[in-house]
Formats: C-alpha cells, structure tokens, sequence
C-alpha cells in the first residue's frame, strides 16, 4: 500500500505541496487504524474522540467519588515515591497513564526515541505506584492491613488501565483529524484500502 511514488512526492513538495514525511505520516496513520474510506475516516474520529472523552470523564469520576471523596486513612500509607499520599498518587497515576500513552502512540506514528522512552519512564513509575500500597501491606510497612493495601491497588489499576485506554482513543482520533485535514488541504481523495489490506495499490490520489 503505497501513497505517491518517491518521485512524485519530491515534484509536488518542490511545487508547494505536501512534504514526503506528511505522506509517509499519512500511509503509517491508513496502515495502523485501517479505514476503508474517507466516510470511515469521518466516522472513527468521531466514535474514538467520544469514547475517549468519556473513559476519561469516568476515570475522573472514579478518582473523585472512589478516592478523594473516601474515608481513606491519608496519612497512612504514603508512597516513598516524592511522598506523596493516596489521593494524590491515584492523581498522578493518571496523569503518568495519560502522557506515557498519548507520547506513545505519538512516538509510534512519528518514529521517534525519545518520546517512547520518556513513555517507559512514566509507566514503570505509574506501575510502582500501583502496586505499592499491596507490597507494603504485606510487609507492614506503611500501616496498611493487607485488604487497604489490595484495595488500594485495584482502585489504582483500574484508573491506571482506564486513562491509558482513553488516552489512547483521544490520540487516535487527533491523528484521524490530521489525516483529514491532511488530505483535504492538499486537494487529495482518499480511495481506500479496500477488503486487501496489503495492496500495492495507491490510496490517496491528486485531485485533477
């Protein structure tokens, strides 16, 4: 599956259109997310950005209502991790699940390190944040019986398992938006990849 050949994509960017790294954005967004036509493409951007927002709304509300607004004992078990305590850990965790995931796919689609590495970073510290306070319980060390620690960890999970789903669908939909944007600026039609996913055929051709 290919947009414009080398060469053509070298004479139109010389004439004032599209760079060759904006096609080959575009063909690694067609190959990830796989609409068949540019009515799809409408329609996913639509549906992700939707149930993005609202995963993301409910993780919020879960942080909220399941978390801050509790009676959780605060001041015991606080993460040895900048001290901060569970409230303010479970925040963390989804901002840590939020940014590790939209750098993520961003680095995915760019082909970029750093991104991807600063990703890593944030999850293996979303994920000692989550299972902290069950470690801790089991070694007696910050106060927590052993049911506090486990509850705290699913309730940690659980909103660390929801940011990254809903970052991720916020992400793809930006992404879609782009290629729409993308391929309406530049006067180009988006044929589709047909029921062939591995076709040589192009997808995206100049609007004569």
């Amino acid at each position: 599956m290919a947009i414009s050949t080398p060469t053509e994509v070298t004479e139109q960017a010389s004439g004032g259109g599209a760079s060759m790294s904006d096609y080959e954005f575009a063909e690694r967004i067609i190959r990830r997310l796989k609409p068949r036509n540019l009515q799809e493409v409408f329609d996913k951007a639509a549906s992700t950005s939707r149930l993005g927002g609202m995963l993301i709304t409910l993780m919020v509300a879960v942080w909220w209502l399941g978390i801050y607004s509790q009676d959780d004992n605060m001041g015991e078990g606080v993460s040895v991790f900048f001290g901060l305590d569970f409230a303010q850990v479970a925040f963390a965790v989804m901002i840590l699940s939020l940014l590790s995931a939209i750098l993520t796919e961003f680095s995915r689609d760019m082909g970029k390190i750093f991104p991807s590495t600063a990703a890593g970073g944030m999850l293996i510290l979303a994920g000692l944040y989550v299972v902290e306070p069950l470690l801790g319980s089991f070694f007696g060390s910050d106060g927590l019986s052993t049911a506090e620690g486990l509850w705290r960890s699913v309730r940690l999970g659980a909103l660390w398992g929801g940011m990254t789903m809903g970052s991720n669908l916020l992400v793809n939909a930006m992404l879609l938006n782009w290629l729409i944007r993308f391929i309406d600026s530049n006067d180009y039609e988006f044929t589709g990849i047909g029921d062939n996913s591995q076709s040589t055929e192009a997808i995206i051709e100049k609007i004569e």
